[in-house]
């Protein structure tokens, strides 16, 4: 017996035998099929990459904090020195002389060095890249919204169709037994051929739509694969019931301010008004450090490499750098009163925003309600046309209803569980509605 057990091991080891391990069909959630569409798709992926590019231009902002220094090398060849003109009575002589200063070749190297000092835009901006950095986290957050309200609608979608597939099947179950009870009476001469023709042509009829939505059901599992960055060959399955349960009715009227539109609208009048506050504060002197320090070699004769000493001569200092802004030709006045238009026009969109999420709430409750009172209408439909199918398939058999009043009644029958299936899916978008209008699609 164990030696049977450890072959049966080794073959399933070496994949010589189907194991149920090895069956690769993935179950999934909608919160599960949610958090993996944030992990894989490529706009959230873009949008984190793009957050973490923010952070490190708030890093190069602050990087100038720190000395910037750099060596240089510089080489002049002068082809005519430059001249100083001195009174000739210096040399005993009259009038006034030119003297050449410096020679013809003029080689310095070294280094120099900046530090910033005081400047109050500079130190502005470095608020305002720590906005950027929040903007972008709420433009990522706004991606992720966006994303698991497309996986929900595709998800509900998928499911719904699933169960449309599986209430065809039943009544073709059903439709399979009236074509055998249809047999029998025409072999017995009980009901004419035509009689059985019809009831065979209405099962291939349901067999189509079972085969369309059947194709149906693939592409929109499809494009949930996509959505959520799974291989498209990959099997899946939908573990989610879409049963609705009363503890969804929405309650009170939300706080509408927690919508990512209106943070980010928010975070955007922050930006804008930094930005002003820097074209303000440019007007504004600034001090910075300087420091330099270098060896120049000056000679009349490119003999710098000749082994004589005493080619450079060290120079260095350190200093002061003010400046201060006088007159630019009013640029940056104009760009200031560039920045106040659209400050008011992120303030206008705001509040033009705000009003139409109030009026997208009451539209998404009204709706909710709506679809509410239809699906418990569709329930008693589907009762009263599984009491009137029953009775006409007893009567049927009895001979005292007609075939056509069966088929009429199974079709009435069908289309009522199809139109349930329907109201269930159009609860279920009505639903995710209120989420999106309350700003929650992020709890799930």
């Amino acid at each position: 017996m164990n030696l049977k057990k450890l072959l049966i091991g080794m073959l399933l080891i070496f994949g010589i035998l189907p194991a149920s391990a090895q069956d690769s069909t993935l179950v999934l959630s909608l919160k599960q099929s949610c958090q993996m569409g944030i992990e894989k798709n490529v706009n959230v992926r873009n949008a984190g990459l793009e957050q973490e590019k923010t952070r490190f231009q708030l890093k190069e902002t602050q990087s100038k904090l720190y000395p910037q220094i750099e060596g240089y090398s510089s080489f002049n060849y002068y082809y005519s020195i430059p001249k100083l003109i001195v009174p000739g009575e210096i040399f005993g002589q009259t009038g006034l002389i030119p003297i050449e200063i410096g020679t013809k070749f003029d080689w310095s190297n070294g280094f120099k060095a900046t530090q910033v000092i005081y400047s109050q835009s500079y130190f502005t901006s470095l608020k305002l890249a720590n906005r950027m950095i929040a903007l972008n986290e709420l433009s990522m957050q706004q991606k992720k919204e966006e994303l698991v309200y497309q996986v929900s609608q595709v998800y509900f979608l998928c499911q719904t169709t699933r169960m449309q597939i599986a209430q065809l099947k039943i009544t073709m179950q059903n439709t399979d037994r009236l074509l055998e009870i249809a047999k029998l009476q025409n072999e017995n001469g009980v009901i004419r051929k035509v009689d059985y023709s019809r009831v065979s042509v209405n099962k291939n009829n349901l067999q189509t739509q079972i085969d369309n939505l059947g194709e149906l059901y693939n592409q929109q599992l499809g494009l949930l694969k996509y959505l959520i960055g799974i291989d498209v060959h990959e099997n899946i399955e939908l573990s989610d019931s879409l049963l609705f349960s009363g503890e969804n009715i929405p309650g009170n009227w939300p706080e509408l301010n927690n919508r990512t539109e209106l943070k980010l609208l928010d975070q955007q009048m922050e930006v804008s008004s930094l930005n002003r506050k820097i074209n303000r504060q440019s007007h504004l002197p600034s001090l910075s450090g300087i420091g330099q320090f270098y060896y120049q070699g000056q000679r009349n004769n490119f003999d710098y490499f000749s082994g004589e000493n005493d080619k450079f001569y060290k120079v260095g200092f350190v200093g002061l750098s003010l400046n201060i802004p006088l007159f630019d030709g009013f640029q940056k006045r104009f760009k200031t009163q560039q920045n106040d238009i659209e400050f008011q026009q992120l303030q206008n969109t705001y509040e033009d925003i705000s009003r139409n999420f109030s009026r997208e709430y009451a539209d998404a409750l009204s709706q909710f309600k709506n679809n509410f009172n239809a699906l418990i209408r569709q329930k008693e439909n589907i009762k009263v046309a599984e009491e009137t199918y029953s009775v006409s398939l007893q009567g049927y058999r009895q001979q005292v209803v007609s075939l056509s009043d069966l088929l009429l009644s199974e079709s009435s029958l069908v289309e009522a569980r199809l139109s349930y299936f329907n109201a269930v899916l159009q609860l279920k978008n009505a639903e995710l509605e209120v989420k999106k209008a309350k700003g929650e699609l992020l709890n799930f």
